[in-house]
C-alpha cells in the first residue's frame, strides 16, 4: 500500500487534508472537493487550475530556501497531491501561547518577501497557514490559493489579508505588523533588489509596503 491512512486534518471549503505515511515518508494528502453548485465541466476546468496553479508555485518556490511541501505524488483527474509534511507548529497556536513576538514576527515578514522575491502570491497569508519549526524558522504551508505575480497589487493584498488575521486574532501583539514589515523591508537592504526569472520586473519591498499603506487608506474610506 503506498499511502496508509493516519486520520483528517483539516476540512475546508476547497479542501480534504488527511495526514499519513507515503512510501514509509510521514506525508499529507490534499483532495480538492468538487463545488457541486457548479457545472461539472466548469468545476473540473476551474479545479483543475487552481490545482496546476498551487503545483506551479510549489516548484518555484522549491529552491528558494523557504521551508514548504515537496510534491510527492500528483493526479490531476482526482484533483490529489500527496505532499511532503513540514514540522512546525501553527502560528496561531505558539501566538495564543504567549510567547514574546518581535522575533517570530520579523522572521514571518523576512519569509514572506523571500516568496514575494520569487514573483509568488501566498492568497491566503493566515497564521493557520505559516509554520513555526524549532531553531525559529517559519515555514509556509497551504498554496491552495497561490499564484504567480509581479503585480504590486497582489503582493500588498498578501500583506493585508496577514495583517487583518492578526489584528483580529491576536491584538494582544500590538504593533506586530510594524515588525513584520522592518523584517520584509530587511530581505531587499540585505539581498538587493529582484527580477522576476521570466525577465518581468517584481515590485521592491519599499513599493509593496507602499502598496499596503495604499491600501489601508482605501479600506478605512470605504469602511
Amino acid at each position: 500500500m503506498l499511502w496508509k491512512d493516519e486520520g483528517r486534518l483539516h476540512l475546508g471549503a476547497e479542501a480534504e487534508v488527511r495526514a499519513g505515511i507515503w512510501l514509509g515518508i510521514p506525508a499529507v494528502k490534499k483532495v480538492r472537493l468538487k463545488r457541486t453548485w457548479r457545472h461539472p465541466d466548469l468545476d473540473r476546468l476551474l479545479t483543475r487550475r487552481r490545482l496546476d496553479a498551487e503545483c506551479r508555485s510549489l516548484r518555484r518556490l522549491a529552491g528558494s530556501g523557504i521551508q514548504i511541501p515537496s510534491i510527492l505524488q500528483l493526479d490531476r483527474n482526482t484533483f490529489t497531491m500527496i505532499m511532503s509534511k513540514v514540522e512546525g507548529d501553527p502560528l496561531i497556536d505558539v501566538l495564543r501561547g504567549g510567547i514574546s513576538g518581535d522575533k517570530i514576527f520579523n522572521e514571518v515578514g523576512r519569509v514572506i518577501r523571500r516568496m514575494h522575491r520569487v514573483g509568488i502570491v501566498h492568497g491566503d497569508l493566515s497564521t493557520n497557514n505559516i509554520l513555526w519549526q524549532q531553531g525559529g524558522n517559519p515555514a509556509i504551508v497551504d498554496l491552495g490559493l497561490s499564484r504567480v505575480s509581479t503585480e504590486v497589487e497582489q503582493f500588498g493584498i498578501d500583506l493585508h489579508v496577514l495583517e487583518e488575521i492578526l489584528s483580529a486574532s491576536h491584538p494582544e501583539y500590538e504593533g506586530a505588523m510594524t515588525v513584520v514589515e522592518t523584517g520584509y523591508l530587511s530581505v531587499d537592504i540585505d539581498e538587493g533588489p529582484v527580477e522576476d526569472s521570466s525577465g518581468g520586473s517584481l515590485p521592491s519591498a519599499a513599493q509593496v509596503i507602499k502598496r499596503l499603506q495604499d491600501i489601508r487608506t482605501r479600506v478605512r474610506y470605504h469602511g
